[in-house]
């Protein structure tokens, strides 16, 4: 399975008697991956411009500071796009109204494709029995016990005398 990659192209555009920024994301998976992705997930949201507006979720991509007062704007107006596994994969442009606009863009397609890689990772598991033993780690888990067994004679020694 080769490694998926997100494409990112910017141009400058002339329409309409002016020159324009363009950004054009395509996201690059496996084939297998694909088919299973357009055949079930299609329409999945991977950008709603509203989860976005009021805050920057933990563990999404920084925003860096010059682009801050931009993206804020860029995600509270209605031209931002929002961006499905359909459109990602087939690839998806838009036609900013300046730089920022396109570098705000640019930095949304990236969060979808995270989103995306996320997803990925779901339609790898399909058709699979997964074994889920809990989000504590063995060495914690051993501690745990370590500290449960130690304690287990202070207790019942108390208990006792009680």
């Amino acid at each position: 399975m080769t490694a998926a990659k997100l494409l990112i192209r910017k141009r400058m555009l002339q329409t309409q008697g002016k020159v324009r920024p363009i950004c054009f994301v395509q996201a690059v998976v496996d084939p297998t991956v694909q088919a299973a992705l357009e055949v079930h997930f299609a329409t999945e949201t991977l950008f709603r411009r509203a989860a976005y507006s009021q805050n920057w979720p933990e563990g999404t991509i920084k925003i860096p500071a010059p682009l801050a007062p931009s993206l804020a704007a860029f995600l509270k107006n209605d031209a931002c796009p929002e961006i499905t596994v359909k459109t990602l994969l087939a690839g998806q442009s838009y036609q900013a109204a300046n730089a920022w606009e396109m570098m705000s863009f640019e930095l949304i397609a990236k969060v979808a494709f995270d989103n995306l890689l996320e997803l990925t990772r779901t339609v790898g598991q399909l058709d699979r029995d997964i074994y889920y033993v809990g989000s504590a780690s063995g060495a914690d888990l051993s501690a745990f016990e370590a500290d449960a067994a130690a304690e287990a004679p202070v207790a019942q020694s108390s208990d006792a005398a009680a």
